[in-house]
């Protein structure tokens, strides 16, 4: 009965599965990435962990053409703690503005204003992972006083633009992986697909178009 209950879930509604399956985690038996590939691959819309939309746990949302999209929660980045994030939630109210309003509404220590940047959960503000990471990284560890935290606001508020570069999707995929144990901005293996076809190696899918008994 359990399988054929999970499978007729799985097949009738894809997103809800998903998220069950990644609020159980850890499960021991597929990754994250593999369940989050697997949803998309069926249609299923994944949006990635944000500031302004993500809850602690992944949750349901609406997609595109009326489907059920995915939502992924702060759970997925490693080393947020769940007291983190409500107190993000809470505080967030009609949504954040930047990470210095973020800093100071949520009360969060420089450590977790870390871990949100590098997982680049920031893009409903328009800041990427790298600018996230330089602002939150400037930002002092603990509340200081009054006096002296106008005085920082002030310095922060003159402070010259850095101009950092711009980070290359393959660094992004890969620091994805690293934090969040999966990429929705692409597979790992499609940036390194031309150095292998440098080498003569193909595909899964150019093996699998190829006649019966020509791979050997």
């Amino acid at each position: 009965n359990l399988v054929y209950v999970s499978a007729f879930i799985k097949c009738r509604y894809p997103a809800a599965f998903a998220c069950a399956l990644l609020n159980s985690q850890p499960m021991g038996f597929y990754a994250p990435a593999q369940i989050v590939r697997d949803a998309r691959e069926h249609g299923v819309d994944v949006y990635p962990v944000d500031v302004n939309e993500s809850l602690w746990d992944n949750t349901l949302s609406a997609g595109t053409n009326g489907k059920t999209a995915l939502r992924l929660g702060f759970r997925q980045v490693d080393g947020l703690t769940e007291d983190w994030c409500k107190e993000l939630i809470e505080n967030r109210r009609n949504g954040y503005d930047d990470v210095d309003s973020l800093a100071v509404r949520a009360r969060l220590p420089q450590r977790a204003l870390r871990l949100l940047a590098d997982a680049d959960c920031f893009r409903s503000i328009d800041i990427e992972r790298r600018k996230a990471l330089w602002a939150a990284r400037r930002l002092p560890d603990t509340d200081p006083l009054p006096l002296f935290a106008a005085a920082r606001e002030r310095e922060l508020a003159e402070e010259a633009d850095a101009h950092l570069p711009p980070m290359p999707l393959s660094e992004h995929i890969a620091v994805d992986y690293q934090t969040v144990r999966l990429s929705l901005k692409g597979h790992p293996m499609a940036c390194l697909r031309s150095i292998f076809q440098s080498e003569g190696v193909i595909s899964c899918t150019e093996a699998n178009n190829r006649d019966n008994g020509a791979w050997v």
